[in-house]
């Protein structure tokens, strides 16, 4: 996986900072966090990659959360997260072609 300098989420542009850790978000150590009116996604990059990759599959969900309003809770995220870096670290040839157009 390729961790972008920016990530476009629905209507929104999030410039992706990456820097070593810790972070501190509301008060509490975290691996990333996501600034919906700023527009910046924080990744700690001082994890092993895996950890540094599901962190921003993880933000990237609570952006797309964001624009599509459905309300999942920090655990969703947490477990949503897991399974779909998984399923792409999996199955890498699905996005090593363009996306077809229909």
């Amino acid at each position: 996986m390729n961790i972008t300098e920016k990530v476009k989420i629905g209507f929104k542009d999030y410039k992706v900072i990456q820097a070593p850790g810790p972070l501190v978000n509301d008060n509490s150590l975290v691996y990333g966090y996501i600034e919906y009116d700023n527009g910046e996604i924080h990744i700690a990059n001082d994890h092993s990659i895996d950890t540094d990759n599901n962190t921003f599959v993880h933000e990237c969900l609570h952006g797309i959360d964001d624009v599509v309003g459905i309300g999942l809770t920090e655990e969703q995220v947490n477990k949503l997260a897991g399974g779909v870096y998984a399923w792409i670290k999996d199955n890498p040839d699905i996005f090593a072609s363009s996306i077809k157009e229909v």
